[in-house]
């Protein structure tokens, strides 16, 4: 029997985690490929919080990362949500994404993939428009999805977008209106990511053994 180290990335009330752990069970989620380095080995940078129009220092670390990323020789990077502050993205036509994205991450480092998911505040905005693929003709890089897997032959990355669970954002939005189109009906939204065997359970099961 061949065990698997497996990451879960998820966006859970407002607070981005990294978690990892072991796991035999596979996810019904979408799945993308990533070979790794010639030498078998895998580097990759993480990011959440970040779109901010180059503003509280989001310049100042996207040039850091940069020369991380060249020294590490990525292969990729992760963005746990918040990809667009303070509400998304209005449409595909939003220079946000220019402003925020394609014109702050420069550096040749970090000119690979960037595998994305939503926050909070990304679904204040126009949800379909950042999941759209058309974004793809803007900027090679982007790759955005609700939930989905990337297998990188030596680990599998969990990317899970636990925003739709959080109840405030439903009931007690305050100001805020959130984009919902394709979460409703949201319990059934919810359902097929907690069915048995989904990701969701082995991070119920995860955080269970922490108590």
């Amino acid at each position: 029997m061949e065990f698997h180290l497996r990451f879960l990335l998820t966006n859970f009330i407002g607070v981005h985690a990294f978690f990892f752990f072991i796991s035999l069970a596979t996810a019904e989620l979408p799945r993308l490929q990533h070979p790794t380095k010639v030498d078998g080995s895998l580097s990759f940078l993480v990011v959440g919080d970040w779109g901010r129009k180059g503003a509280y220092n989001q310049t100042q670390i996207a040039r850091q990362m940069g020369k991380i990323g060249e020294k590490l020789k990525i292969n990729f990077v992760v963005s746990t949500g918040d990809n667009f502050y303070d509400d998304g993205l209005k449409s595909i036509n939003d220079p946000a994404f220019l402003n925020s994205f394609t014109k702050i991450y420069k550096a040749k480092s970090l000119q690979k993939p960037w595998y994305n998911v939503l926050g909070n505040h990304d679904y204040r905005g126009n949800v379909e428009a950042q999941l759209s693929p058309n974004f793809r003709s803007v900027d090679s890089r982007w790759l955005c999805m609700r939930s989905f897997v990337v297998n990188s032959e030596i680990a599998e990355l969990f990317f899970v977008d636990t925003t739709p669970f959080v109840d405030k954002y439903f009931v007690r939005p305050k100001d805020h209106k959130y984009d919902w189109s394709g979460v409703l009906p949201r319990q059934h939204y919810l359902s097929n990511l907690l069915k048995p065997n989904s990701i969701l359970d082995k991070w119920r099961w995860f955080k269970s053994m922490e108590r």
